[in-house]
C-alpha cells in the first residue's frame, strides 16, 4: 500500500468542503451546549445531539491527518534533513501548540502564572485541547517522516500507530500520570485530570486521516478515486457494526472499561463514521470545477476560525468577561440560543472571508497584522504583574 507518491499539486476541495462542516457542527454544538438549560441537556433529544456533535473533535483531527501527506508529500525529501522546508513546518506546528496553551492560561501575566500558580492552574495551563494534540501529533508524524525517511516505513508505523492508540486507551487512562510527570507531560496521556482530548485516543483519528489520505493519493494516480470513495464507505460501515457488535459481547478484557472515553469499539464507531461520511462530501465536490469561497473559507481558515470562535464565545484569560458565555448566561430559550448560533456563525464566516482576503490578496498586510497582535499579546502577558 505505501507505494511512492507522484501526484500533482493540487487542492482537493472536498477536503476544504468536509473541515467547513466540521466547523459548523463545532460551532452548532460549542454554542447549545453553552446556552442550553441543564434540564433540557438531560433529555433524550440532547443526548442524540451530543453523539453527533461528539464527532466534531475528532473530524477535526482527522481533518488534519487528511491535509498532512497532500502537504508533505512533494517535499517528502527535504523533509529529511534540517533545512527551510522543515523549519517552516515546524515554526508553524509550534505556532499551534502556543496557540493551543494561550487559549488556556489560567492569568493573562507570566508573572502571576510563576510566582501564584497552583497545580490546579498548571493542569488547566498544560490540558491537551484539539490544538495541543494536533501540534503533538504532527511533531511525531513529522519525527517518523526525518528519522524512518522510506515512506513505506512511515506508512507501516503510522498504521500501527493507530492501533496501537486504539487498543491501549483504557490502560493509558487506569494510570494517574502525574504521580510520576509534570503537567504538562501528564495531561497529554489521558484525561484523569481534566484533559479533553488527550493523545490517548484522540491522536489516532489524525494518524487515521493520514492513512486514509495516502491511499487516497494512490487512488488519484491511478484514476480510481470513485472505486476507493465506494470501498472506504463499505470500510465504514463495517467499522461501525463491528464497534456496536464488540461491544455487546460477554467478554471482558480491559480491567477498567468506559465505552464512551476510552472504549476501542467506540473508537472503532467514531473512524467508521468518519469513513462513511468523508465520501459523501468527494460526490459533493466532484460537481465543482473550482473551489466555492461560500463553502470552502470556514474549511480553509480553520484554525483561524477555531481560536476566534473559542475566544468569543468562552473567554480567554484575556477576556475572561467579555464574551458571550458570561454576557447571555445559560438557560436561554432554544429560539434565542438558534438566533445567537446564526449571528454566531454569519460572523465567524466574515472574519474568516476577511482574513483569507488578507492572505491571498494583501499577504505583506496579513503578515503585519499577525505581528501586531502577537507583539501586543506577548508585551502585556510578560509585562503585567496580575
Amino acid at each position: 500500500m505505501a507505494e511512492q507518491l507522484s501526484v500533482p499539486v493540487r487542492r482537493h476541495v472536498f477536503i476544504d468542503v468536509y473541515r467547513s462542516a466540521v466547523i459548523l457542527l463545532m460551532l452548532e454544538g460549542h454554542t447549545l451546549r453553552t446556552f442550553l438549560s441543564r434540564d433540557l441537556q438531560q433529555t433524550s433529544f440532547f443526548q442524540i445531539h451530543e453523539f453527533i456533535h461528539g464527532l466534531s473533535a475528532p473530524a477535526f483531527l482527522f481533518g488534519a491527518g487528511l491535509t498532512f501527506v497532500i502537504s508533505t508529500r512533494q517535499r517528502w525529501e527535504a523533509f529529511h534533513h534540517w533545512g527551510d522546508p522543515l523549519a517552516r513546518r515546524m515554526k508553524r506546528i509550534v505556532m499551534i501548540i502556543l496557540l493551543g496553551l494561550a487559549i488556556h492560561l489560567p492569568f493573562f501575566s507570566i508573572r502571576k502564572i510563576i510566582l501564584d500558580g497552583t497545580t490546579s492552574d498548571y493542569l488547566q495551563l498544560f490540558q491537551c485541547d484539539v490544538l495541543y494534540c494536533i501540534g503533538i501529533g504532527l511533531l511525531i508524524l513529522h519525527g517518523l517522516v526525518f528519522f524512518f525517511k522510506t515512506e513505506s516505513r512511515f506508512y507501516g508505523l503510522v498504521v500501527s500507530a493507530v492501533v496501537t492508540v486504539c487498543f491501549l486507551t483504557p490502560l493509558i487512562w487506569s494510570v494517574d500520570f502525574l504521580s510520576y510527570l509534570p503537567p504538562m507531560v501528564a495531561q497529554l496521556c489521558n484525561g484523569m485530570h481534566g484533559s479533553p482530548f488527550p493523545l490517548f485516543p484522540y491522536v489516532g483519528f489524525l494518524f487515521a486521516g493520514v492513512v486514509v489520505s495516502w491511499e487516497f493519493l494512490l487512488a488519484v494516480r491511478e484514476q480510481r478515486e470513485r472505486r476507493f470513495m465506494i470501498q472506504l464507505t463499505i470500510i465504514g460501515c463495517v467499522l461501525v457494526l463491528a464497534g456496536i457488535l464488540f461491544d455487546v459481547l460477554p467478554v471482558k478484557i480491559y480491567p477498567v472499561y468506559n465505552y464512551w472515553f476510552t472504549s476501542p469499539n467506540y473508537f472503532l464507531v467514531r473512524i467508521g463514521t468518519l469513513l462513511t461520511i468523508l465520501p459523501l462530501f468527494w460526490f459533493l465536490g466532484k460537481g465543482f470545477k473550482k473551489s466555492k469561497p461560500l463553502l470552502t473559507v470556514l474549511g480553509r481558515e480553520s484554525l483561524f476560525v477555531y481560536v476566534l470562535h473559542l475566544v468569543v464565545l468562552y473567554g480567554s484569560a484575556v477576556n475572561p468577561n467579555e464574551n458571550l458565555q458570561v454576557i447571555f448566561g445559560p438557560e436561554l430559550s432554544i429560539q434565542q440560543i438558534f438566533l445567537i448560533f446564526f449571528i454566531f456563525v454569519a460572523a465567524m464566516f466574515c472574519a474568516a472571508m476577511l482574513w483569507n482576503y488578507l492572505k491571498e490578496k494583501y499577504f505583506n498586510f496579513y503578515r503585519l497584522v499577525q505581528l501586531a497582535g502577537s507583539s501586543m499579546f506577548l508585551y502585556y502577558f510578560f509585562t503585567r504583574d496580575f
